[in-house]
């Protein structure tokens, strides 16, 4: 019974409802192509490891030393995205013409649990900006890091390459678009609850049995103007066909 109430309140104000969700999905889609700049990412990888040699002077695998590396990384994290690591950016590279705290807002150090690879991301509106800015400060980290721990145990695992067509990351246009066909959809669903809820008339028979519990024993129905006018029309020229009928009687 609720459920067929709740369909008659929506069902009143479909073409609130559709009218709400066609514009709201189509001036999302709208601003996603037109109005938003499109965003590449670049991305980098270090690696924190520390080449052992061993007695005859062939490269060895060292548990220990690879458990240090990996406690490092939350230091190398933190010192990736330090000041003094993108001030010397900023000195090295002012080609790029960003600032240091730009660097650090957009720079993104992703570690992963018993890992010794540190992945560095940037984001511009430039691939070829993105791509310049990510492989300058991982190479400038590379140059600092054994200035700061005294120990020379970064390499540089890859860097970003030039793509001749590269994929924007943002904007996800059919995700926005589906964001705002579900938000636009609750939204005017929750406004016709709300307008229902909010509205104690009595409009139809249906209302007076619910709300009076009452049965109805009978109804008026509404009359339009133009309804009106058409039966004072009916009405005048049947008075009219009455009076001639009468002047032929004579």
């Amino acid at each position: 019974m609720e459920l067929k109430l709740l369909i008659r309140m929506l069902w009143k104000r479909v073409w609130f409802l559709l009218l709400t969700v066609v514009i709201c999905t189509t001036a999302a889609g709208v601003y996603s192509i037109y109005g938003m700049k499109p965003a590449y990412e670049a991305s980098s990888t270090l690696i924190v490891n520390k080449s052992n040699l061993d007695a005859e002077g062939k490269p060895s695998l060292d548990i220990n030393e690879i458990n240090s590396n990996i406690m490092l990384i939350n230091s190398y994290k933190e010192i990736l995205s330090s000041g003094k690591i993108m001030d010397q950016v900023v000195i090295k590279h002012a080609e790029l013409k960003v600032s240091a705290q730009d660097l650090r807002d957009r720079l993104k150090v992703i570690t992963t649990q018993n890992s010794q690879i540190i992945t560095l991301t940037i984001r511009d509106n430039s691939y070829a900006q993105a791509m310049n800015i990510v492989n300058a400060v991982a190479q400038v980290f590379k140059e600092e890091i054994p200035k700061i721990m005294k120990i020379d145990n970064i390499s540089i695992l890859d860097t970003a390459q030039p793509q001749t067509d590269p994929a924007p990351v943002s904007p996800l246009i059919k995700l926005n678009i589906v964001i705002a066909f579900v938000a636009s959809l609750l939204i005017a669903v929750g406004i016709v609850l709300l307008k229902e809820y909010l509205d104690d008339t009595i409009k139809t028979d249906y209302d007076v049995e619910r709300y009076l519990d009452m049965p109805t024993l009978g109804t008026v129905g509404r009359m339009s103007k133009r309804d009106l006018r058409s039966r004072a029309r009916v009405k005048a020229k049947s008075k009219v066909g009455e009076q001639q009928y009468a002047t032929i009687s004579q």
